[in-house]
Formats: C-alpha cells, structure tokens, sequence
C-alpha cells in the first residue's frame, strides 16, 4: 500500500486505525481488549486501540525492558477539519443544508467551494451494547458555498473574515423535510441499518479529490491529512519491517486528539500509553525498581511534521532552521518546551542516524513568531521517558490539501528503520 492509498482510505481518525489494524494483523499481530487478561510473550507482537481513534502496537522484546528499554514512535490520526453538529438542521429558500463546528485549526478558507464527502462512524443499537460501524460517502459530493464578491459590503476587496458560526454550513440536499432525518437516512441505508437504530454519530468532512502526487517529475505529494497520516504510514511501515525478534521492545502510539490539545481518554494526555507499558513491564515480572530502570533506558520520538520555506513568506520561517522539501526528517528543537528536548535522546538519535547514513535536517520556529506543539511534550512528561520531536518538511500546513515532499517519505522510513533496529544502548 503507498502513502496516497493509506491516505486515500483514511479520511478519518477511525479509518486510519482500522487500516493500520489491518496492517498489523496482515504482520500476525494479536488484538488485545483493555478490558481483558493481556498474556504476552517476548518475542511476540500485540496491539490494543482506544475509541476506535488510537491505536498502540508493540513487539515484545526478547530482553526485558529493565536491561533493554523500548523504543517508542509516537504519531496522531487526526487532522484539522470540520465536523457535523448533532442537531444540523438548517433550512435554505432552495437548499437544506447542515451546520458544521471547527475541529482543531484548519485553514478555513481552503473549505469553501470544493467537493466534499462525509465519513467517520455511526453507533447503532446492538444486542450487546452499542455497535460501531465506519462510513465513508465517497458516491456523494457536498460543498460549503463562499458569498459572491458583488454581494459582499466590502465589494471590490478579496477579502472576509470568515465567521465559524455562520459561513460554514455544508449544502447538502434540495428541500427536505429535515436535513438531519435526510442524513440519518443515508446513513442507515449505508451501514444497512436502521435510521432509528442510530444511537450517536461522529462525522467530519474530507476532500473528496483523491490524494495525487504532483510537479514535473512527481516529486511532492498533493493530499489531505497529511498533517499528520504522512507520520503514522511512514512509522508503520519501519515499525513493520522492523527486526521480528528485537533485543528492545518496540512500540508505536497513534493517537487521536492532537490538534484539539490531547485532552480527551483517547488522547496523549490519557493513560493508554503508560498502562500499556505498565501491562508490558509486568508481562516481564519486574519489581517497580526494574520499571524505573525500564523507563530510563527507553527512548519516545514524537513524528509530526515540520514547516518547509515558502517562497513568497521566506521572513515567516528562520533560514537557518528551517528543512528542504526531499531533504529528509527533521528534528525539532524549542526551548519553550512546546517539542520534546530531550538533549540525550537528541544527540542518541544524531549518532543512530549518522551510523546508518541517514540524513536529518533542523526545524525551529523564529523567536518572534507563535508555534504550534506535539504530543511529545505530553507524552514523555506523563511516562518520564526522555525524548524528542521530528517532522517531515511540509507547506500549507492545516489547509484542507497540503504538500510534502515524495523523497521524504523513503527517508522518514529510513531513519525510523534505524531508530528500531540500532543496538546502541540508551540511558536518558
């Protein structure tokens, strides 16, 4: 699978978990519940999910973690967008149409006038509880309409402040009696279900025009989401291909929540990730002394992506800190603390990468400016894990299209390899 399919059949965070869940049981991974007995043996790989949003893998290692560490890769699955409201209903002269709330901080403007399709899931009665159900309307096309210039009071200028109220309601049918019924409608005849056997829905909308690569040799992707799906594939894919039997544990997290700040019992802030390691050290039999070991031997890399140049803001980045479209990861650096700066993990990750001739490029936001955040500060504060942040290049970051560079990907997945396969010992 490239990463234009990956993309293409993740339009949501509930899709990116279940392909990568299909991946991983591809690679003979065994699917633990949280809420059942998790028996685990070295040399043996696992994953669990939260929500249906979060997925966490791991193989266990063949050395303990006190001796060995684990070495973790952490990603998002979900991306800035906008969602359907639970009460939509909104009625035009001609149109019925759906109202719609901001996710996190997309570019609101790259959503007007442009095909769009709904997906996410559907929670419907079941005899054992409520049961979960993915859609994707990819036979149907939406649109949220921009007002004509002539019609605006500022005629002449280009112009509008968009207002997240009132200009972002999604077009979605002619006349009906009621736009939600209509919908839930659909949905029904989708799922093969019910309309009245729908408990809850969470929706978004996504680009309906495939992902693509683009410019004259193909060298840059064109797609949505790739803030921050670009991550999760190219993790997967080292994480994958990976020794089947490590001397280290390794361990990828991707979770949901990252661009509305995390909080959420499926988010980086939640306890999934140190639960899963506390269930892994005691697979192992280790005292809480030995899980403090553990713990100081293993290394977390948060993979989100970096901001490239743009040619006509070259003042908005720092010429010194900012990386090269197809020149490869970068790493992150903030003495804010908005990255994970984890000096150890940094200069351990230099060496692994230099040992396997993989380059590494430099990210770091002016001194001036605002910057935007990760997992990474959360995840390694909550599990006292050193670590640090990476990202590949990318422009027009949280529009609703944006652009990375085609090269990149095998080099994300090359410096990732290393990361999993090094034998060089780690003590943060």
């Amino acid at each position: 699978m490239s990463i234009l399919d990956y993309i293409d059949a993740s339009p949501s965070p509930y899709h990116a978990v279940a392909e990568t869940v299909a991946k991983l049981e591809s690679a003979g991974f065994m699917g633990l519940s949280e809420a059942g007995p998790w028996n685990m043996e070295p040399g043996k790989s696992y994953y669990t999910t939260r929500g249906g949003r979060t997925v966490l893998a791991w193989r266990m290692g063949m050395t303990a973690p006190n001796e060995s560490g684990v070495r973790i890769l952490g990603a998002h699955t979900d991306s800035p967008v906008l969602k359907i409201r639970p009460n939509p209903d909104l009625k035009g002269r001609d149109m019925s149409l759906l109202t719609t709330e901001v996710y996190g901080g997309p570019l609101l403007y790259t959503w007007l006038d442009r095909d769009l399709k709904l997906s996410g899931a559907v929670y419907l009665k079941g005899d054992k509880g409520p049961d979960v159900r993915l859609v994707d309307l990819n036979d149907m096309r939406f649109r949220v309409n921009s007002l004509a210039i002539h019609l605006r009071q500022e005629k002449g200028s280009d112009t509008h402040k968009i207002n997240r109220h009132k200009d972002l309601p999604l077009m979605f049918s002619g006349p009906v009696g009621s736009s939600k019924a209509a919908m839930l409608d659909v949905l029904a005849q989708h799922v093969g279900a019910k309309p009245d056997d729908i408990l809850e829905f969470d929706l978004s909308l996504a680009d309906h025009m495939p992902s693509a690569y683009a410019g004259k040799d193909e060298e840059f992707i064109s797609a949505p989401r790739l803030d921050n799906l670009f991550s999760c594939y190219t993790a997967l894919e080292a994480f994958l291909a990976a020794p089947k039997e490590p001397r280290s544990t390794q361990f990828i997290c991707f979770y949901d929540a990252e661009e509305i700040g995390s909080l959420t019992w499926a988010g980086a802030r939640s306890d999934g990730f140190t639960a899963a390691l506390n269930r892994i050290a005691h697979s192992y039999g280790l005292s809480a002394d030995e899980e403090a070991q553990a713990r100081a031997r293993s290394i977390f890399i948060s993979a989100d992506m970096a901001h490239a140049e743009h040619v006509s803001f070259k003042d908005a980045t720092d010429s010194e800190h900012v990386p090269d479209l197809n020149g490869g990861l970068a790493l992150k650096s903030a003495a804010r603390g908005n990255y994970a700066i984890g000096y150890p993990a940094a200069a351990w990750f230099r060496q692994v990468c230099g040992e396997a001739g993989v380059p590494l490029q430099s990210f770091m936001y002016r001194c001036d400016h605002g910057a935007g955040s990760s997992i990474g500060p959360l995840v390694t504060t909550g599990s006292g894990i050193c670590g640090i942040d990476v990202g590949a290049p990318l422009l027009a970051m949280h529009s609703i299209r944006e652009l990375a560079g085609t090269r990149d990907v095998a080099l994300c997945i090359d410096a990732y390899k290393a990361f999993f396969a090094s034998e060089l010992p780690f003590e943060g």
